[in-house]
């Protein structure tokens, strides 16, 4: 039995903007999935197996002191992108299994990939499915009705060798970071291994992923996430004699080619692409500048890739929470797409140093004028600094694009002519009036 394990997509196609993390790299995942579901069928896979977080939806969707009304387009577009996936998976031909993970909706998942059957059988295998979820301080919890499938499962008096699946770790225990193992995964393991009814366990959550390891019967594996580099899923062959396992073995499969190094333009977010900071008021307050898409759209036409670097204080400040600057910056998407332009990735830093309310606000990369997000973005996207611009209206925007070896340009929207003002007679770099004079300036450079 040949079974293809993706896990960890983060697809956004109708939701806008991208997932928190760059290096996740939502809007290319229906492109990825696709590209894993044409080679699992070339492999001659027999089972397509999905182990959560398959959309990315936004976290604050979640708040229960949102406006359902006022949420109604942002539902509707999770829902869309669930259908994506459903059409996706049954165009396939394979037959195929997904369960949820703690950045989907459950109940949308339920609705557009069902919820069920929760035990099925395919071939000669019993794949039994678990929709655990994250308890108090993101620990994963099996309880209640998944407990209890647990349980009834390791005392099935059946012959066929089971498959398991949830989205969380059961071993090994990784929770440096964030809570990635469940709080139970011991036990979990154990009773597993010692059922002699279990042959695979399959996992996703922790995105570098884990290499299979057989305990007793059983061989767990944590896979790595789709939707970052090198874009990999598992083939896991089972080979049985009649009832009885001879060998459980997996392939890795990475996606991704060998691809040069992109070029790149970072941009400044406030007074570059948009007007004022709109984090004391919402994403409504988000207005771009005149000159911001019409600048992008030639930008990308040129092949440049488009990154948005931006300074975020106000989080480690405790004027904003991080869900709201996250919303912020998917009206930007919003906004931009409307305008039939993308950006490939935003990188923020919500650090305040000594000035943070709370160590937890305070985690990040350093701000400008430090590099730090520019160099983190050209190791997680590929991209050649050597080959770069970074377009911003405020002198440490300039000082970040310099110490990264990059090509900096000032425009004079925003703070850009106080910039200036300041530098007198000795400009430390290009001034340009606004977004389209430096990508002008870009393209013809």
């Amino acid at each position: 039995m040949r079974i293809a394990h993706i896990t960890d997509i983060h697809l956004r196609r109708h939701i806008p903007g991208h997932p928190t993390l760059p290096v996740r790299r939502g809007r290319t995942a229906p492109e990825l999935l696709a590209a894993a579901l044409d080679d699992a069928r070339r492999r001659g896979a027999q089972l397509i197996v999905i182990t959560g977080d398959v959309v990315d939806v936004p976290g604050y969707l979640f708040d229960p002191e949102r406006d359902a009304a006022r949420d109604g387009l942002a539902w509707q577009r999770v829902r869309a992108d669930y259908r994506l996936v459903r059409r996706m998976l049954d165009d396939c031909g394979i037959e195929w299994i997904a369960v949820p993970g703690n950045h989907d909706s459950y109940r949308v998942h339920a609705e557009e990939l069902g919820s069920g059957p929760f035990i099925r059988d395919v071939g000669k295998l019993r794949i039994v499915s678990f929709w655990d979820r994250e308890s108090t301080g993101n620990v994963p919890r099996r309880t209640l009705t998944e407990r209890e499938r647990f349980d009834s499962s390791l005392l099935d008096p059946g012959t066929r060798p089971q498959v398991h699946l949830q989205h969380f770790v059961i071993t090994p225990r990784l929770d440096e970071g964030y809570p990635h193992t469940y709080a139970e995964g011991e036990e979990l393991q154990q009773r597993t291994s010692d059922s002699g009814r279990v042959v695979l366990s399959l996992s996703g959550h922790y995105h570098p992923g884990a290499e299979p390891t057989t305990i007793g019967s059983t061989t767990f594996s944590v896979t790595p996430a789709l939707v970052e580099h090198p874009h990999p899923y598992r083939i896991f062959d089972i080979a049985l004699d009649g009832d009885r396992v001879d060998a459980v073995r997996h392939t890795q499969v990475d996606l991704a080619g060998d691809a040069p190094a992109r070029r790149a333009v970072f941009l400044d977010r406030d007074g570059c692409i948009n007007t004022l900071p709109t984090y004391r008021h919402g994403p409504e307050a988000m207005q771009l500048l005149p000159a911001a898409a019409p600048a992008l759209r030639l930008l990308r036409d040129h092949g440049y890739a488009l990154i948005v670097v931006t300074n975020q204080s106000c989080v480690g400040l405790g004027y904003a929470e991080p869900g709201t600057l996250d919303e912020v910056h998917d009206r930007m998407s919003e906004l931009l797409a409307d305008e039939g332009v993308t950006v490939d990735a935003i990188y923020s830093s919500p650090v305040a140093g000594e000035h943070a309310v709370s160590d937890r606000y305070n985690v990040g990369d350093a701000p400008k004028p430090s590099p730090a997000m520019i160099r983190r973005a050209a190791a997680e996207l590929n991209l050649d600094l050597s080959k770069s611009h970074l377009i911003g209206d405020r002198s440490s925007d300039i000082a970040a694009a310099q110490a990264a070896g990059v090509r900096p340009i000032l425009v004079r929207t925003g703070d850009g002519r106080a910039a200036e003002q300041a530098w007198g007679d000795a400009p430390a770099c290009s001034v340009v009036d606004d977004l389209v004079a430096a990508a002008v300036e870009v393209v013809g450079g």
